[in-house]
């Protein structure tokens, strides 16, 4: 059943794709922290600065 409903396989994306981006920002916030000085992670533009709180909302 949870297969056949809408609602619950669009809940899943929208928690996967939070996850993604969550998992994203991380990668970029640690690649800045150890390597690129001469940047900030506000200047990337794949960091998203929310990702937490929209995976922590998505949950």
């Amino acid at each position: 059943k949870c297969a056949e409903s809408l609602e619950m396989r669009q809940a899943f994306a929208d928690v996967v794709s939070a996850g993604i981006a969550k998992g994203m920002s991380e990668r970029l916030k640690h690649g800045v922290e150890h390597g690129h000085t001469q940047r900030t992670i506000e200047s990337l533009e794949g960091y998203d600065p929310e990702a937490e709180a929209k995976f922590a909302a998505a949950l």
